[in-house]
């Protein structure tokens, strides 16, 4: 029974490491061999209810891949598909940051509460959302919204503006029921652009 329990709980730990991973298109693959850490003021896991809860100042790391947030809860479908949703608290947004493969690259993003659903492939940013893609340590682009969701399947990505963005508007957020994406210019030419006639 313990033996089935420690499974269990390993498979959810996995998971955890599996959400990071699939967050970002091209992401570090050497982060998938990394060791998975996760520390958290408190842990629990239903056998039955197929979840685990990690609450309390929750940090993980993977590689280059790393998480913030108050509060995660993994839940396992009979289907064998996980959810995972990672929420922040008034004090700080939940928030992952992922490097990109073989780039100096990195993805940022930050939000209320970030759900990934392994089933229907999609990552949701919800409220006061942001994703930024930065170069070493400097940002290039980014998309400000109440709600980003990102679809791993077709690698695309779409923003719907709401009031929880005009809160924020003080601290570089965009009026109510806006969006707002900066994208830099790139410094490569391309094959693609330099065939043009």
């Amino acid at each position: 029974m313990a033996n089935m329990k420690l499974a269990a709980l390993s498979s959810c730990l996995w998971v955890l490491g599996m959400g990071f991973m699939a967050t970002t298109a091209h992401a570090e693959q050497a982060d998938r061999n990394a060791p998975l850490t996760v520390e958290a003021d408190a842990m629990q896991y239903n056998d039955k209810a197929k979840t685990t809860t990690f609450t309390g100042r929750v940090v993980g790391s993977k590689g280059s891949m790393q998480l913030r947030a108050s509060h995660v809860v993994i839940q396992q479908f009979a289907s064998g598909n996980y959810r995972t949703t990672v929420t922040g608290d008034s004090k700080q947004q939940a928030y992952m940051r992922q490097k990109r493969e073989g780039m100096n690259e990195f993805i940022e993003g930050q939000a209320n509460s970030i759900v990934r659903d392994d089933h229907s492939q999609s990552m949701q940013l919800s409220g006061n959302a942001r994703m930024r893609r930065l170069a070493g340590s400097t940002p290039m682009d980014e998309i400000i919204a109440d709600t980003i969701v990102y679809n791993e399947a077709t690698e695309t990505y779409s923003a719907r503006g709401g009031a929880s963005t005009a809160g924020s508007a003080a601290r570089g957020g965009v009026p109510a029921g806006r969006v707002r994406v900066t994208l830099t210019p790139s410094t490569k030419t391309t094959s693609s652009t330099s065939k043009r006639p």
